[in-house]
């Protein structure tokens, strides 16, 4: 038995006809015969009901469909492969993006790529402030989604979109704390996500004088923030459902207000990218000129 046979018998399957199935796989009806032909005669049964205007099944051709399947569906894949490596399609793409990112527009073009590109694993990795920019720029991944840009001059850079950060603290505490000034923030401990990189990490909408909960975790920050601990800044789409239950109260004083931060993407200038790596960064700049 040869994975030859196996598509010839699933293509008749598939087009209804030994013709149809020879015009699709471009050869003669006669060749498509004989190949079920050996088939059937190493298995010492019949799979087609040839009696009939169009072939049938039989009991043994139903049983022998349901069980090649799999290796019919692998070996498809393997060929898919195959043709990929052929293009020197790259294996995997590798993308980092900030945890503030909004991500569904993104999250949607990636799944469409995948299926027009289905042997090339995208990974992706999600940073912190400058974590992004960091690993492009030590060529870690290829590329970045993030608001933090410190070296333009190496980077190509795209605006995506924007994202609102608003300081917020747990209702509970404000009212309670009858909190009216940014000095009163005094008194609590400000929570911050810290970059990995430094002793300190870069931050931004720091409170001066006040205390601070550093932490490395975006979900966990908000988790801390509405259980009355402290206050911070957050991505307005990770919070909405928050403020309309009214659990968080947003913050607006002299320097602790909310702000907007853009989202872009990044790339190193002089990396070199391959067949899909060119077509992605296209994808995506596709998405950022319709902003």
């Amino acid at each position: 038995m040869t994975f030859e046979q196996v598509l010839v018998f699933h293509k008749i399957v598939q087009t209804g006809s030994f013709k149809a199935a020879a015009a699709e796989l471009h050869k003669t009806q006669p060749a498509i015969s004989l190949s079920i032909k050996k088939l059937e005669e190493e298995m010492e049964v019949e799979l087609f009901d040839r009696s009939l205007y169009r072939p049938e099944l039989t009991d043994h051709g139903r049983t022998f469909l349901d069980r090649s399947l799999r290796v019919y569906q692998g070996m498809q894949e393997l060929e898919g492969l195959s043709s990929s490596f052929r293009k020197n399609e790259e294996p995997e793409i590798t993308i980092s993006v900030d945890g503030i990112s909004p991500l569904q527009d993104l999250l949607k073009l990636f799944k469409k790529f995948n299926a027009k590109f289905p042997n090339t694993k995208l990974s992706f990795g999600f940073e912190i402030l400058s974590g992004a920019e960091r690993q492009v720029l030590n060529r870690e991944s290829i590329f970045g989604v993030t608001h933090f840009i410190s070296d333009s001059a190496q980077l190509e850079i795209l605006p995506l979109t924007s994202i609102r950060m608003l300081p917020v603290i747990s209702t509970q505490v404000y009212k309670e704390n009858k909190i009216s000034a940014e000095q009163d923030l005094l008194e609590f401990d400000q929570i911050i996500v810290g970059d990995r990189s430094g002793e300190k990490g870069t931050t931004f909408g720091l409170l001066r004088g006040g205390k601070k909960w550093r932490l490395s975790d975006v979900n966990f920050k908000k988790d801390v923030i509405i259980a009355g601990l402290g206050w911070g800044h957050m991505p307005e789409h990770t919070i909405i459902n928050e403020i309309k239950e009214k659990k968080l109260t947003i913050l607006n004083f002299e320097s602790i207000k909310p702000r907007v931060l853009p989202i872009n993407l990044i790339r190193l200038r002089k990396q070199p990218m391959g067949i899909v790596s060119q077509a992605l960064w296209d994808e995506m700049k596709s998405l950022s000129e319709l902003k």
